[in-house]
């Protein structure tokens, strides 16, 4: 990267593709020997993880990767970490996202510097280059490259976002004309930058009137049950991911739990996790069901 003269090559070995993933990782290993590079490996049977944590792959994987850097960038004195995301992989979140029905924090795709929970900045410095520029690239300059064979099927049963990357996309790029990715990556900077305006008037709200309590309850105030909407939603999405950690919270509790506003006759809604909201005496609680 320009302007850094320290750079540290790192592979995480995920074990998931045989002898093609040790394939992948010799050829990461000699491509920094040519530069000479630093070089960092390290071997995680994703697999194996994703059982003990009853996670997905994909996020076993991810976890797996930041502990990874974590532990490199630690052990060098670094806090920089870049990723070689590409606008098609951007507009893949993007739509994947989209489809699932996200709100605006989550299809507003990929920042191109961001942080880490264990505090490192992130960078993805090719966020705006497509794939197609890249491919240009290595053509014109006579470069070798490894490919995951599991990114080419795209059949019913395929990872969503191979379908993305080889029906969708495609598609959408003939049906119009034109790359999509930039408009599309246009849509997700607007949506990101109206999400950070809304989450900073979540915020300062918050403070405003004093909504969250020592105990961690939440005041009904006649402010909250006037608020706009949008600002509702993110203030009971940020007390129930944020202070109370309760996990898989999506637009359906959200909506329930709003409830507990607007209706009298309302006073208890179940969440996931065996959870549930209560209203008593002007406040909202947590507690088991």
């Amino acid at each position: 990267m320009q302007g850094y003269r320290k750079l540290i090559v790192c592979h995480l070995n995920h074990q998931l593709r045989g002898a093609e993933s040790d394939g992948d990782a010799r050829f990461a290993r000699d491509l920094a020997e040519a530069h000479g590079l630093p070089y960092e490996e390290a071997t995680v049977d994703i697999i194996a993880q994703a059982t003990r944590t009853k996670a997905s792959m994909e996020t076993a994987g991810r976890d797996a990767r930041r502990a990874f850097f974590d532990e490199v960038a630690a052990r060098h004195g670094s806090r920089n970490v870049f990723l070689a995301h590409h606008a098609d992989d951007d507009v893949e979140t993007i739509l994947h996202h989209l489809f699932r029905g996200s709100g605006l924090r989550g299809i507003r795709g990929m920042d191109p510097i961001s942080s880490s929970p264990g505090g490192l900045l992130i960078t993805r410095p090719f966020l705006e280059i497509t794939r197609e520029d890249i491919d240009t690239y290595i053509t014109a300059h006579g470069l070798t490259f490894r490919e995951d064979s599991t990114n080419a099927g795209s059949t019913l049963g395929a990872p969503t976002r191979n379908r993305i990357r080889h029906r969708v996309l495609p598609f959408l790029k003939e049906m119009f004309q034109r790359e999509v990715a930039g408009t599309l990556q246009r849509f997700a900077r607007l949506a990101g930058r109206d999400e950070d305006y809304l989450q900073s008037a979540t915020s300062a709200f918050l403070k405003e009137h004093q909504l969250l309590q020592p105990d961690r309850s939440l005041t009904v105030t006649t402010a909250l049950k006037t608020a706009h909407p949008a600002l509702q939603s993110r203030i009971f999405r940020w007390w129930l991911r944020e202070v109370h950690a309760v996990p898989n919270i999506g637009n359906a509790e959200i909506e329930s739990a709003l409830e507990l506003l607007t209706s009298p006759h309302v006073a208890r809604v179940n969440l996931p996790s065996q959870l549930r909201l209560r209203r008593k005496a002007g406040r909202l609680f947590l507690e088991k069901a």
